[in-house]
């Protein structure tokens, strides 16, 4: 992914994701474990490769679509920049 433009991981808190989440059915891995602390056990045993594979994350937790594409916009920029 890295070779064809820049990884961006959009997280949010465990609780933030099960309120988004909580009445989806389109969540195989959720389905019957649609709980916040199994998100949160999840989302743990992935922290690690989603951090070594993102050149950015924006942590999505109680911000609107305006507000992560700016916050996106903004670290894209940067990331021009130091090139």
């Amino acid at each position: 992914m890295k070779k064809s433009g820049y990884v961006v991981w959009l997280t949010a808190t465990p609780e933030a994701i099960f309120d988004r989440v909580k009445d989806s059915t389109e969540r195989p891995l959720l389905n019957g474990n649609m709980r916040v602390d199994f998100i949160r056990d999840l989302m743990e045993s992935r922290r690690e490769k989603y951090e070594a594979a993102a050149d950015i994350c924006i942590d999505t937790t109680e911000k609107d679509i305006v507000e992560i594409c700016e916050e996106l916009l903004q670290k894209l920029s940067s990331l021009q920049n130091t090139k």
